[in-house]
């Protein structure tokens, strides 16, 4: 296993990196892995991801042999240094964790950005290598497109699929999967790995905001939630959830996403996966309530207990104990947020409805607005702030009636959060987080890369994360700037 052709860059000069290295892999060397990753078995996407992200067939798997042997061929071909962040980041290896993808009957992986592995607070990646295992001539379609920006219109390269060539790209390129409409497309991926070396000279960013870093998970951040006693807790792609106090509990909880976090009435914590599992975390750590949900997207405080929202449309309710209330078909498609209110529950999906549904799991349509809904928080008297896919936050009144639409953002809305003197924040993959004070916003700055989510504390400092891995504390102005 040894590269020889030098690595040619795809995409323009001063921008991402993007790297084509002809023949990473031999043929033998492909046939061998497709053999492998074929026999071990696929799973399907679908069901986990929104089908207007991706529904293309995955396979996960830790080989420290394999990443050692492919740093060894490539790895004189990889940047030995990368400047971000504030520091020099020095080459040290490949992410022992693999992706293998396949690609059939018209699958597609639309257009995205890759997420960080952060093994610690000095050592990440920030590059993703992947491999074609296939010849672009047995199959159709299937080029790896990198565009300008989260829109798509303006293509910077489309790159072919050739047996053994790896590209390497910067985890923050726009790309996507083209469609394999015939024939069978296979592509194994991994990280490149960088350890934190010296400070560089400090440039700041227009719009940032110092934040305090609490610390990382190993990879996306999906929830971050202030609770009662003052801690701030966090849930990940690591399958971990923590507590951040001076020194942090971690609970390794499931072997997938833990996408969903709440605190229940009795201080419990309970956690959702991409997985489909509730788990409960007490104080003799994780267990396992329910394993069948589907894909479970958010989590809402419920009478003593806590209710589900899921991929499948259905919010679930169970009390302390963990057994089934009941369950309700909620939306046509994924329910994407959940929230408690004094009468039950409010939650949006992807068919624009927002849904009340009452103590005994009565649902009925609150609002029909005609985006797909993806975040909810509730506001005092009774309105409530709606997100929507194309950036947007609609406030409602307590009888569903929209009062307005702010045009918050230039990407998904992806969390909200009310602050204790009525502030109010909006995070979105635009990778910008703002605060507002009604309908006037009093301060705006721009994240590491996609905000996921945001949580006031009881104080008012606003908690966040996202894809970079980070758990972090701002303090937000209290006036609109002048």
């Amino acid at each position: 296993m040894h590269a020889t052709a030098d690595a040619v860059p795809f995409l323009p000069a001063g921008g991402p990196v993007g790297l084509r290295v002809p023949d990473a892999l031999d043929a033998r060397g492909c046939a061998a892995l497709v053999d492998a990753i074929e026999r071990r078995g696929f799973d399907a996407t679908g069901a986990s991801y929104p089908a207007d992200y991706r529904d293309n067939d995955r396979q996960v798997f830790d080989d420290d042999a394999l990443a050692g042997a492919l740093f060894a061929a490539l790895g004189d071909r990889l940047p030995r240094e990368l400047r971000e962040d504030g520091h020099a980041w020095e080459l040290v290896g490949l992410n022992r964790r693999f992706r293998a993808c396949r690609y059939r009957g018209g699958q597609a992986f639309c257009i995205h950005r890759d997420g960080a592995h952060v093994a610690s607070d000095e050592l990440r990646s920030w590059l993703t290598l992947q491999i074609y295992l296939d010849d672009g001539d047995g199959f159709t379609g299937g080029h790896t497109r990198f565009y300008a920006d989260r829109t798509g219109v303006d293509v910077l390269a489309s790159i072919g699929p050739a047996l053994g060539t790896a590209i390497v790209f910067d985890h923050r390129a726009w790309h996507d999967g083209e469609a394999v409409t015939g024939g069978t497309k296979r592509v194994l991926r991994t990280d490149v790995m960088y350890r934190r070396g010296a400070p560089i000279a400090a440039s700041a960013a227009a719009g940032r905001v110092p934040r305090d870093v609490l610390g990382h998970h190993r990879g996306y951040v999906w929830q971050v939630i202030a609770r009662r006693d003052g801690t701030l807790a966090s849930a990940g792609r690591d399958g971990h959830v923590r507590v951040w106090r001076e020194t942090p509990e971690v609970h390794a909880v499931a072997g997938s996403s833990v996408t969903a976090l709440c605190e229940a009435a009795d201080d419990r914590l309970w956690c959702g996966t991409r997985g489909g599992e509730l788990v409960v975390i007490d104080g003799d750590g994780p267990h396992r309530i329910a394993d069948d949900l589907g894909a479970v997207l958010g989590l809402a405080p419920f009478e003593d207990g806590v209710a589900v929202a899921s991929a499948r449309g259905e919010v679930i309710a169970f009390d302390a104990r963990g057994a089934r209330r009941w369950t309700t078909a909620a939306h046509l498609g994924w329910a994407w947020a959940i929230v408690a209110a004094p009468d039950g529950l409010r939650t949006c999906g992807d068919d624009g409805r927002v849904v009340a549904i009452d103590r005994r799991g009565e649902p009925r349509t609150l609002a029909v607005l005609d985006r797909r809904l993806r975040a909810l928080a509730r506001a005092a008297p009774g309105e409530l702030l709606v997100g929507d896919a194309d950036g947007g936050v609609t406030r409602l009144a307590a009888d569903g009636a929209p009062i307005d639409r702010l045009r918050a953002h230039d990407a998904i809305v992806t969390a909200l959060a009310i602050g204790p003197d009525g502030t109010w924040a909006s995070a979105s993959e635009d990778d910008r987080v703002r605060c507002w004070r009604g309908t006037e916003p009093i301060a705006s700055w721009t994240a590491a890369d996609f905000v996921t989510t945001v949580a006031f504390t009881a104080r008012g400092a606003l908690a966040g994360a996202g894809y970079d891995g980070a758990v972090w504390l701002v303090e937000p102005p209290r006036q609109p700037p002048r």
